[in-house]
């Protein structure tokens, strides 16, 4: 699906992330959670519909029980059985085998089928007493309460001459369904109930096999789901995760890193704009070492500060070093070997002066132009570092002799510099085309015109910057002397190094 620049040693944005926050884990448990929303939804319904049939086929069937046992009783011979004694007569005998053939045929017991009817002259309307029943001992005239639940269902049946049914209800015996249906005599006058109660353990237990089966049926599709589901959800977020990589390495440093996608999707064009932006910030960043700190921090201020590309007065030290006579020997070289020696100079002087905390601001042809602050510790490094200078220009003779681009300018080069301290501006000077970051202004242009006059090997300081030097500083800077400035009227005192010749 994806493949990848191959890197190794990266760090991985996924490494960050928790697995449980992880896109793929999230796609996996939002499909497995819609199969148990689907399945639980189905199961519930069918749970409802499934239990509302089985209840109405339970209803249908004591309806159809009861209706047909009333219409096989003699409702003639029903109103005669009144009293106890009658359950020896032939009408009681005759009564009980109907209703107990019916029983064994539908699988009832003896207390969930018999006759009643209304009590006439009783202190509540609902009561009843029993007529006929399959029991061993019967209990003809015995009286009770029709139970609340019941008596709708009762009281249609008695008066409307029609079977009619309870819901569910319960009692110390267990939970029910009941249907009365009028047993009427030769006159269709209805003399008494017949009435049939199912206990619905049967219609219950049914249901629960029913339930189980289902739930068995929703485990099994939602283990099923599982695996296809972190297949898919593994496919749709592998692009994701490769930008992701791809983007762990690039945070560590990996300049070259890469995303490649086979998709066309979405995240395929953020993989595209990545690389786009990763190739763009690499060219950019390869431009840094061409770019001096100054630039670098005021980039990094103008995060906080609105108007950083103007100018901003500040005091600092300022050294500009120059080779002297490099000019006339590069006459003499090729191309390549002139970029090679000058290199070769610009790079050593880079170098120390970074070691001393310096800021290279420019270089400008062979000659360089560095800054450092002008409080704390700047002074006394800027001096050293000018000291420095001069010692490695003689300490790198030998090198340079084995150099061919090199070789030509041996014993005809030397370092002149100059060191002042004083307020430049610094800003972004150039167009919105071109700019560069950089300190102008009357101590940097005095600082090249004092260079201008340093000999080969030679430091100058001005006196305002060696008084801010250390007293064992000053005594390397101890000879004073008078030098004419270009545009100067009056001549200038300054502190020289003893000239220490040329390379």
């Amino acid at each position: 699906m994806a493949s990848v620049v191959p890197t190794s040693g990266t760090a991985s944005f996924l490494s960050r992330v928790p697995w449980w926050r992880q896109i793929r884990v999230r796609v996996t448990a939002t499909l497995v959670g819609l199969v148990l929303l689907v399945a639980g939804a189905l199961f519930l319904t069918n749970w409802q519909v499934r239990r509302a049939a089985l209840l109405a086929e339970f209803q249908r069937w004591v309806s159809a029980v009861g209706g047909t046992g009333a219409v096989a009783l003699d409702g003639d011979a029903i109103a005669r059985i009144e009293v106890e004694a009658d359950a020896l007569t032939t009408e009681f005998a005759e009564a009980r085998e109907v209703l107990d053939t019916i029983r064994r045929r539908v699988g009832l017991t003896p207390a969930e089928i018999y006759v009643l009817r209304p009590v006439v002259d009783g202190a509540d309307p609902f009561e009843a007493e029993f007529v006929v029943m399959t029991h061993d001992e019967p209990f003809v005239g015995n009286r009770y309460i029709i139970r609340p639940e019941n008596r709708a269902a009762f009281s249609a049946s008695m008066r409307g001459g029609a079977v009619a049914f309870t819901g569910i209800y319960g009692d110390e015996h267990g939970r029910w369904i009941s249907a009365y249906a009028p047993v009427v005599d030769s006159t269709g006058r209805s003399v008494a109930l017949l009435e049939v109660d199912a206990e619905i353990g049967r219609y219950e237990e049914k249901l629960r096999e029913e339930l189980t089966l289902e739930a068995l049926v929703t485990l099994a599709a939602t283990l099923l789901v599982v695996g296809p589901a972190f297949y898919f959800g593994n496919r749709l977020t592998q692009g994701a995760r490769a930008l992701a990589r791809a983007m762990g390495r690039f945070e560590s440093g990996q300049m070259d890193a890469r995303v490649e996608l086979s998709s066309r999707d979405e995240i395929a064009a953020m993989a595209d704009g990545f690389n786009r932006m990763a190739q763009s910030v690499g060219e950019r960043l390869r431009l840094l070492p061409f770019v001096s700190r100054f630039t670098a921090q005021a980039v990094e201020k103008s995060r906080m500060v609105e108007n950083w590309l103007e100018g901003v007065e500040r005091e600092v030290v300022i050294l500009i070093t120059d080779v002297r006579g490099f000019t006339a020997a590069s006459r003499q070289m090729k191309p390549a070997d002139l970029i090679e020696a000058l290199n070769h100079l610009l790079a050593m002087q880079t170098e120390v002066i970074t070691a001393h905390g310096g800021d290279i601001d420019k270089f400008m042809g062979d000659a360089v132009l560095a800054v450092w602050p002008a409080e704390g510790d700047g002074p006394a490094q800027a001096a050293r570092c000018a000291l420095a200078l001069q010692a490695k220009m003689r300490e790198t003779r030998p090198a340079w002799a084995r150099r061919d681009a090199a070789e030509q300018v041996r014993g005809e080069v030397a370092l002149g510099a100059a060191l002042h301290v004083g307020p430049v501006v610094t800003g972004a000077v150039g167009s919105e085309a071109r700019r560069d970051f950089t300190v102008i202004g009357h101590t940097v242009n005095f600082t090249a015109h004092l260079c201008a006059t340093a000999g080969r090997g030679q430091v100058l300081v001005t006196d305002a910057l060696w008084a801010r030097l250390p007293e064992e500083l000053r005594k390397r800077f101890g000879h004073v002397t008078e030098v004419r400035l270009k545009h100067a009227a009056e001549l200038t005192v300054v502190r020289a190094q003893a000239a220490a010749g040329a390379v």
